[in-house]
C-alpha cells in the first residue's frame, strides 16, 4: 500500500483518479479546497482544520450489483476508528454520513470505474470534520474538536485511521466483499442513525413518518410507515429530514 500526504490538493479522490498507479494507494490531507460530496455538492472545509482521506483499490470480480456493500465496510470502518476515539453517540446515517448525536461530522463519497459489470477500481474517499468550529450556513455540521473540547494532532488523526484500515483488515474485506458480510450489515443495521425512531422523509415531493427497521445489502431501506405496513426503497429515493 502506497501512502501519500499532500500539502494541498482540490480532491483527493480527482487525484486518485488521475495518479497512474496499479496497487493500493492512500492519499490525504489537511487542505482541500475544492472537495466534493454525493449528488455533485461542495464539502467545504477550513484549511489545516479537517482530513481528507482517500483509498483506491483494485477488487477481482466484484461485480457492479454489490457497490453498496463497500458503503457499509467503509462506514463501519469510520464509525468504528472515531468510537475508539471515544467520540460519543457515533451513527450511520445513510447513505453516507456519519453522525454524533444529531451533528454531521463526516461525509463519504464512492466513484467506481466499472468495465461492463465488473468494477475495475474503486475511489473511497471520506472527509472528517476534525478542529474546525464555525460551519457558516451548516446548522447540522460539526467536527470532533466542537464535541469533545479537545484540539486534536491531525497527524494523529490521520495515522489513527491507517492503522486502522491495516489492522482491523479492512482492505481484506473490500477486496473480498462476500466472506462474512452478513455479520458486518448486522452491525452495520445496528448502528444505523436514528433505527426504529419516528422520522420524517421526503419520497416524490411528499413526505411522511416512518420507522427505519433496516438496510439491505442491495442499499434498498426496509421503513415501518404509520398503517403498520413496511414498505421498501432504494436510498437515492427517499430522503431523511432533519
Amino acid at each position: 500500500m502506497n501512502i501519500i500526504k499532500l500539502d494541498a490538493i482540490e480532491s483527493t479522490n480527482d487525484y486518485l483518479k488521475s495518479a497512474d498507479f496499479n496497487n493500493i494507494q492512500v492519499a490525504y490531507t489537511y487542505n482541500q479546497y475544492k472537495g466534493k460530496g454525493q449528488h455533485g455538492n461542495k464539502w467545504v472545509s477550513e484549511p489545516g482544520k479537517n482530513l481528507a482521506f482517500s483509498i483506491k483499490i483494485f477488487p477481482k470480480n466484484l461485480d457492479v450489483k454489490d457497490q453498496f456493500k463497500i458503503n457499509v465496510i467503509f462506514s463501519i470502518f469510520i464509525f468504528k476508528t472515531l468510537k475508539s476515539l471515544n467520540i460519543p453517540d457515533i451513527k450511520i446515517k445513510l447513505p453516507n454520513d456519519i453522525m454524533s448525536g444529531n451533528k454531521k461530522i463526516c461525509g463519504i463519497l464512492i466513484e467506481l470505474k466499472v468495465k461492463g459489470n465488473q468494477i475495475e477500481n474503486i475511489i473511497i474517499g471520506f472527509g472528517l470534520n476534525v478542529n474546525q468550529e464555525k460551519f457558516s450556513g451548516l446548522p447540522y455540521a460539526s467536527s470532533l474538536k466542537l464535541i469533545s473540547n479537545v484540539n486534536y494532532e491531525l497527524d494523529g488523526i490521520s495515522n489513527l485511521f491507517i492503522q486502522s484500515l491495516i489492522r482491523h483488515n479492512y482492505l481484506n474485506e473490500l477486496l473480498n466483499l462476500n466472506s462474512v458480510f452478513n455479520e458486518t450489515l448486522n452491525y452495520y443495521n445496528q448502528n444505523l442513525y436514528r433505527l426504529n425512531y419516528d422520522s420524517c422523509f421526503k419520497f416524490n415531493n411528499s413526505e411522511f413518518i416512518g420507522k427505519i427497521k433496516s438496510v439491505c445489502s442491495d442499499g434498498t431501506i426496509n421503513i415501518l410507515k404509520k398503517n403498520g405496513k413496511v414498505q421498501n426503497y432504494n436510498f437515492d429515493e427517499v430522503k431523511m429530514i432533519y
